[in-house]
């Protein structure tokens, strides 16, 4: 592949003319229109969707199911596909870039979402819709692709089984396990035993800049996003009942838990990638542990976290990953405050 040289200004006004111009450009748009799919019983339907990114691109990315095309992908589009239940092998050419191949387990009647970028991201219910209303463009392949595809699955397919290394139910969703639970170890200790049930009320966007963020759909969609992430980590057997409401009523052995987003930035990943600290993701949660019964504050603390890094790096990583990380802390300051009432020890940070 030839780069081309470029000025310091041509690589930040023009990164993907500069760097990837020889790279394979996207599928032709065949409808105008958005178009969407409908749930069969028989069938899983699966959205891939690729987010609008001036890094890479120019990179015209086919998707496949095991030995099934589904489409191509450009920046800020998406397609869709029915798969039968079970096992399949979601891959992506070409395979020198960076998406890595992925091994999911579909049922039929349900509906799935992807982000396919560095991966097969797995979007939830509540981002994949909203994903797909901020991407701008369905596509489907010309003949051409079609032919294309069938070449590739011959060659290539046996090197993508290979490469199936990620499988989505053994990955890690946070990074670094050992800082988050050093982050956990730092806020108020508090006694949950005493609790039966938390009440988890709706979170709150109170970042007053939110409105003007880019990546309107990720803003709009953040604050029942992550109160579902918090519930997920969490998972069944801490409390003896887990409920979720706009509003907790007063009631005695109810703990009620309350976030307000008071920071949320999307940032820039190809700001990130030309120079180290600038676009940066951050995200903040102010919350609040309150007795259901009294109303009396348990505790509080702001849960928060920071993407600067550049290159490669920080352009395939983001406000998503804070997510993740942020609650993840939260359902383990949870854990640890009902079944040991002490914070984790954690190393330093």
């Amino acid at each position: 592949m030839e780069i081309r040289r470029c000025s310091w200004a041509q690589i930040v006004g023009s990164l993907v003319l500069c760097g990837l111009a020889a790279l394979p450009l996207a599928a032709a748009e065949k409808s105008p229109q958005k178009v969407f799919g409908e749930v069969k019983p028989d069938q899983a339907l699966v959205y891939l969707i690729r987010e609008g990114h001036m890094l890479g691109a120019a990179v015209s990315v086919f998707a496949y199911a095991d030995q099934q095309f589904i489409g191509t992908l450009k920046s800020n589009s998406y397609t869709f596909a029915y798969l039968p239940a079970g096992t399949h092998l979601l891959w992506a050419h070409p395979l020198s870039f960076t998406v890595s191949n992925t091994r999911v387990e579909l049922e039929a009647g349900k509906v799935y979402y992807f982000n396919v970028w560095n991966s097969f991201d797995p979007l939830d219910e509540v981002t994949g819709p909203a994903f797909l209303k901020g991407i701008k463009r369905y596509i489907t392949p010309d003949d051409d692709e079609r032919e294309e595809a069938k070449e590739q699955i011959e060659e290539d397919y046996a090197k993508a089984t290979a490469k199936a290394v990620n499988n989505l139910q053994d990955a890690p969703q946070v990074a670094d396990p050992s800082r988050r639970q050093a982050h956990v170890a730092a806020w108020p200790q508090v006694d949950l035993k005493p609790y039966a049930i938390l009440c988890v009320e709706d979170f709150v966007m109170a970042d007053p800049e939110a409105s003007r963020r880019q990546k309107d759909y990720l803003v709009e969609s953040v604050p029942l996003r992550l109160a579902k992430f918090v519930v997920a980590d969490l998972g069944p057997g801490v409390f003896d009942e887990v409920r979720q409401s706009a509003a907790c009523a007063a009631a005695p052995g109810v703990a009620v838990l309350r976030a307000s987003i008071t920071e949320y930035k999307p940032g820039s990943e190809t700001a990130r990638a030309i120079i180290v600290g600038a676009g940066s993701a951050q995200l903040k949660v102010h919350v609040t542990l309150a007795n259901g019964e009294t109303g009396s504050t348990l505790s509080q603390f702001d849960a928060k976290g920071l993407w600067a890094w550049g290159g490669e790096l920080g352009a395939s990583r983001g406000i998503q990953d804070l997510e993740k990380n942020v609650a993840y802390e939260m359902a383990s300051y949870l854990k640890h405050s009902k079944v040991v009432a002490e914070p984790p020890k954690g190393t330093e940070h």
